[in-house]
C-alpha cells in the first residue's frame, strides 16, 4: 500500500505539457512575439512566446534581450530571412514540444542542422549529425552538398571526418555533382589526374556541370539558345587540358562533344580533336593523283569522315573523274565528266606555287544555276610540309554551301558577288573570298591562274 501511494506522488506528465505548448504555438494564444521568416515571395510570421523561446535558445535569449529587441504595440517585432520557413517551423516545433520530425531528404535535413547551429541548439546538432550518418549511401550520393558544408562549417566535426574520408573520384558519382563549385573541381582535378574516368565520361560530367552552371536547366540540353555561350566557355575551358581526346571513339566525339564545338578555341578544335582524334581512315589500294600521294588523300578523307559523322569501319576510294593537263581546264569539260557523280573532291595546284586547295561537295555537281543548301562541305588548303597546319574551313552558310552553274566550275559558298572557292569563271583561273565558310583557305582576294586541277568521285566503303 506504502509503495502504491509513492509511485502517485511521482508522475510524469511532459506529454501533457508538450501537447498544450503546441497548442498555443499553432493557435498564437499569448503571443508576444512576432518572427518574419524567410525572403522574396515564400515567407511566413511566427507569433511566438519569447520566454520559451529565451529559455529554449541561448541565441534568442541574446537576440530578444532589452538591449537588441524592437517591440511595437507591445510585441517584439523580429526577422530571420536567412532560414527558410520549412526548417524554421521544424526546430519551432521541437522548441515548443522537444519532438524533432527530420526528412528523408539529406538537403533539408543539412538545412536544419546549420539552423540549430545558429540558433545554438547545441545537443540537437548532435543528434542531427549522428542521424545523416548512419546512412552514408545517402550522404555520398549528395556529397558535394557535403563537401560544400564541411568547408564552411568546420565544427561539425564528424560530418567533416566522414567527407575527409572520401575517396575524390566519388564527387562524379554524386547525385549533386552539378553543383560542385568550379574552383573546387578544378582544384580536386589538379592534384589528381586519375580519378576512375574515361575521357568521354569526364567529357561529359565536365560538360553538364557546364550546362547546369551556366543555364539552370537540366543537363540534357545542347540547343545553344538555352545555354548562356560566353560563361559556358569560360566554365569548361579550365578543364580542357585535363581531358584526353585522343583517347574519345569517333562516334562517341561526334555524339558527345562536337554539339559543343564552340566552347573550344578553334585551333585546337580543328588541329587537335579533328585531326588526331580520326587519323586511322585510310583510302583502299591507291590514288591516281599527280598532285597529292597517299597520306595527303588519307588526310582529307579524316576530314569527310568528320563531316559525315561516320563509323571507324568504313574506308574511301577515290575514283579521278577529271585532270585538266589532261581533259582540258574549261568549265564545260568540267560538269562533262563530274556531273551526277555524287560527293566529290576538288583539288587545284596554283601556278607558281606550292599552294594545293580544294574542296568537299557531299552532292552532285549540276550544270542547272542554282545553290545546294548542304552541311558537310568543307573547303582547304594543304600545307605539304606540315599537314597538321592546313587549313581546314567547314561551311558556315548552309544555304549558300554549293553553287551550280554552267558557267562555273567548282564553285563553293557565295551568295554574294564572290565565291570562297571557285574555278574557271576566267579561262584556267580560280578565285577564293570569304563568304560561306568560316575561314578564308586563301589571303590573296585576287584571281590566281591554276597549274592543274583533279576532281575525284568519292566512294565509301563499309565493313
Amino acid at each position: 500500500m506504502v509503495k502504491e501511494m509513492e509511485s502517485y506522488r511521482s508522475f510524469d506528465m511532459t506529454c501533457l505539457l508538450s501537447k498544450e505548448y503546441i497548442e498555443i504555438f499553432e493557435t498564437g494564444e499569448f503571443f508576444d512575439t512576432e518572427i518574419l521568416v524567410g525572403e522574396n515571395s515564400n515567407t511566413k510570421t511566427f507569433r511566438l512566446h519569447s520566454l520559451i523561446l529565451k529559455v529554449r535558445s541561448p541565441y534568442f535569449r541574446i537576440a530578444l534581450s532589452n538591449n537588441w529587441k524592437k517591440v511595437e504595440n507591445n510585441i517584439i517585432k523580429f526577422k530571420k530571412p536567412n532560414i527558410s520557413v520549412k526548417v524554421f517551423e521544424i526546430l519551432i516545433k521541437y522548441m515548443y514540444s522537444g519532438k524533432l520530425d527530420l526528412e528523408n531528404d539529406v538537403k533539408t535535413n543539412i538545412a536544419i542542422l546549420i539552423a540549430a547551429d545558429e540558433l545554438c541548439l547545441n545537443e540537437l546538432c548532435i543528434y542531427i549529425e549522428e542521424y545523416l550518418l548512419k546512412n552514408e549511401e545517402l550522404l555520398k550520393q549528395n556529397l558535394i552538398l557535403i563537401q560544400d558544408i564541411t568547408s564552411k562549417f568546420t565544427q561539425f566535426k564528424k560530418l567533416t571526418q566522414f567527407y575527409n574520408k572520401q575517396d575524390d573520384s566519388l564527387i562524379f558519382q554524386a547525385n549533386d555533382f552539378t553543383s560542385i563549385k568550379q574552383e573546387v573541381l578544378l582544384d580536386i582535378i589538379s592534384k589528381q589526374h586519375k580519378l576512375g574516368l574515361k575521357p568521354v565520361e569526364f567529357w561529359d560530367k565536365i560538360k553538364d556541370w557546364a550546362i547546369v552552371q551556366s543555364s539552370g536547366l537540366t543537363s540534357d540540353t545542347t540547343k545553344k539558345s538555352d545555354i548562356n555561350i560566353k560563361l559556358f566557355k569560360t566554365l569548361i575551358q579550365p578543364f580542357i587540358s585535363f581531358i584526353n581526346f585522343k583517347k574519345i571513339s569517333k562516334i562517341e566525339f561526334f555524339r558527345k562533344v562536337k554539339p559543343y564545338k564552340y566552347a573550344f578555341d578553334d585551333k585546337f578544335y580543328i588541329e587537335i580533336m579533328e585531326y588526331y582524334c580520326f587519323d586511322n581512315i585510310q583510302l583502299v589500294n591507291y590514288i591516281d593523283s599527280q598532285m597529292i600521294n597517299l597520306k595527303e588523300a588519307s588526310f582529307i578523307a579524316n576530314w569527310i569522315s568528320i563531316m559525315k559523322q561516320q563509323k571507324n569501319d568504313i574506308t574511301y576510294d577515290f575514283n579521278l573523274l577529271v585532270r585538266g593537263s589532261r581533259d582540258g581546264f574549261s568549265e564545260k569539260t568540267f560538269h562533262e565528266f563530274c556531273d551526277n557523280k555524287g560527293p566529290t573532291i576538288t583539288i587545284v595546284r596554283v601556278k607558281n606555287s606550292n599552294e594545293i586547295l580544294g574542296g568537299f561537295n557531299p552532292c552532285n555537281w549540276i550544270s542547272e544555276i542554282g545553290y545546294n543548301s548542304v552541311e558537310e562541305s568543307f573547303i582547304f588548303s594543304l600545307d605539304r610540309n606540315n599537314l597538321e597546319k592546313s587549313i581546314f574551313s567547314k561551311v558556315i552558310d548552309n544555304e549558300n554551301a554549293i553553287y551550280n552553274s554552267a558557267k562555273y566550275g567548282p564553285c563553293f559558298g557565295g551568295g554574294g558577288i564572290s565565291s570562297d572557292f571557285e574555278l574557271f569563271y576566267k579561262e584556267k583561273q580560280g578565285q577564293c573570298i570569304k563568304e560561306s565558310y568560316e575561314k578564308a583557305i586563301r589571303q590573296d582576294e585576287e584571281y590566281f591562274k591554276v597549274d592543274d586541277y583533279e576532281v575525284f568521285q568519292v566512294i565509301i566503303y563499309s565493313s
